[in-house]
């Protein structure tokens, strides 16, 4: 039974994910913050974690990055959760590691599904590196340029 760990600020918002994973069999653990995050974290156990992108302290992206930065955790199955749409902010996000990024509102049906298909990713042993593998990773990661704006396309206009 895969455990999940939702890290979010807003305890109704923690409370709608938790009872909709544990309907589906899964163990759930919450964190407030970044820091209480790390904690269970530290623990062990953790199967894919889902994070809120703003939160007191540091943010959901600033949690990403960093749980991406570690060997034991770069590997870690992650979803970023907000009601921030702007691109910028999705690109952020995706850069900082993410698996994954929902917007609110969602279906709840979308939100198992996305789990779902996170956890599968996980248990394939094709997507399990090697240490070298794993250390080549992290290396390209830090090499890359922190804050590079990356443009956006513009919209189309179509006229008929």
């Amino acid at each position: 039974m895969p455990t999940v760990l939702i890290v979010d600020d807003d305890a109704d918002h923690r409370e709608l994910i938790s009872l909709a994973l544990a309907r589906l069999g899964h163990e759930v653990v919450e964190a407030v913050d970044a820091l209480s995050a790390w904690q269970v974290l530290d623990a062990g156990g953790i199967d894919a974690v889902l994070l809120d992108v703003r939160m007191p302290g540091s943010s959901g992206i600033e949690l990403c990055r960093r749980l991406r930065s570690e060997p034991a955790t770069a590997h870690l199955p992650i979803m970023l959760i907000s009601a921030d749409v702007n691109n910028h902010r999705i690109l952020a996000a995706m850069d900082a590691g993410a698996d994954d990024y929902l917007t609110k509102p969602y279906l709840r049906a979308e939100l198992l599904s996305r789990v779902e298909l996170l956890l599968a990713r996980r248990g394939t042993t094709a997507t399990k590196p090697s240490t070298a593998a794993t250390a080549a990773l992290l290396a390209a990661r830090a090499a890359v340029p922190r804050g590079v704006q990356i443009p956006l396309p513009r919209p189309v206009r179509r006229t008929a």
